[in-house]
């Protein structure tokens, strides 16, 4: 295959099909609203067969990268327009500028997104939102330790995911626990690198313990004015930890 301006490092036919379609898309080589090269040439041009690059166009546009029409050439999209949030993670290993802004996006969707449904959730179902705090009381004595192994962050992660995930469907609000569905790998990987640290981790537990007690006395308002203030918290931060992100944050 001829030298291109990016570096390829899949190792799988399909896998280096991809990576070489979305970076030419991603860096202009195939710029939005032109055309693919033809099938034969792509796949001579990729060194694929054509039916492994067929497979990854169909993939590529069903994830809005491409539009294939029958009979036509295949189109680029323009990914801002025609893209959904399966492609986040993709995007963070394209251009690591763009890391900041879409991991503060993420976190601001999660907490947003819970202020609106969280105290529906309390309203409507709170007898059913308990059990969401079943495994708390064991979370939170991993907390008490003066330096948590790296297994009690990912707890914390998942903890977290499932509280929010859960919330979202005893609201009846589906759309919200889709959209947490969409983004749980890269949730878990943040929440993971958020929750690596005593203090968020014990801050957490204070987070979830009054939580719980708004959800026991179905305190609607109380909830509402707890949830804002962990977003305040969880931005603060957030807004220090995106100053120093790890290398192998999407490891």
């Amino acid at each position: 295959m001829k030298q291109e301006p990016f570096s390829l490092s899949a190792q799988s036919p399909a896998g280096l099909a991809e990576e070489f379609l979305v970076k030419s898309i991603w860096f202009n080589h195939y710029p939005a609203g032109t055309f693919l090269p033809g099938e034969r040439e792509l796949a001579e041009k990729i060194g694929v067969t054509r039916s492994t690059l067929r497979e990854v166009t169909q993939r590529l546009a069903r994830d809005g990268w491409l539009s294939i029409q029958h009979g036509k050439p295949t189109l680029v999209n323009d990914i801002w327009q025609t893209g959904g949030p399966n492609i986040i993670h993709t995007l963070l290993k394209l251009d690591e500028n763009l890391r900041p802004v879409i991991i503060e996006n993420v976190v601001s969707l999660r907490t947003q997104m819970g202020e609106r449904y969280i105290p529906i959730a309390i309203q409507k179902n709170a007898p059913q939102c308990l059990p969401i705090f079943d495994t708390l009381t064991v979370l939170a004595k991993s907390a008490r330790l003066e330096f948590p192994a790296p297994k009690n962050a990912t707890a914390f992660a998942e903890f977290d995911y499932t509280l929010y995930r859960e919330f979202a469907f005893l609201a009846n609000k589906p759309i919200y626990g889709l959209i947490l569905n969409s983004f749980k790998p890269l949730y878990l990987q943040l929440a993971t690198l958020f929750f690596s640290f005593p203090e968020t981790q014990k801050a957490a537990i204070h987070f979830y313990q009054n939580l719980l007690q708004c959800v026991k006395n179905g305190d609607v308002a109380k909830a509402s004015q707890l949830l804002e203030e962990n977003q305040r918290h969880s931005r603060n931060i957030w807004q220090e930890m995106l100053q120093h992100l790890p290398e192998n944050i999407l490891a």
